[in-house]
């Protein structure tokens, strides 16, 4: 999601996920698309636990972008509130569309409005906004 949005525009991405061997992939298919670690930022980690992970990640996007499950997108509201300047949107997707009003809920009881929400295939992906 991250190099897709460098590609699209962005100035500066930065990625996380859970898993250590995403760090040398992300930055080899940043390579294959042109991308320099100038612009992407590529780190490993539990963004829930690891409080100085959580610091790394700055703040005042644009944009976060999460294609995970509903719990993690549930205990992730919190934290990414303060990650998005005024106006800044959260899209999330790969929620199953039985926890939907769940996640929903649970962005809006973290200061997100949420503006769209999607649905296919029995999954869904939501859109939220500062309020």
């Amino acid at each position: 999601l991250s190099i897709a949005a460098l590609l699209l525009g962005a100035e500066d991405a930065f990625a996380c996920d859970i898993d250590d061997k995403c760090v040398g992939v992300a930055y080899e298919n940043a390579a294959l698309n042109g991308i320099g670690r100038e612009h992407y930022t590529v780190r490993a980690g539990d963004v829930l636990s690891d409080k100085r992970l959580a610091r790394e990640f700055g703040g005042d996007y644009d944009i976060v972008v999460a294609n995970i499950v509903a719990d993690v997108i549930i205990a992730l509201a919190p934290q990414v509130r303060p990650l998005l300047k005024k106006g800044g949107l959260f899209l999330c997707s790969g929620i199953i569309d039985t926890r939907g009003d769940e996640v929903a809920a649970a962005l809006e009881q973290a200061g997100l409005l949420v503006t769209t929400r999607r649905e296919k295939n029995g999954w869904i992906a939501l859109e939220a906004r500062v309020r």
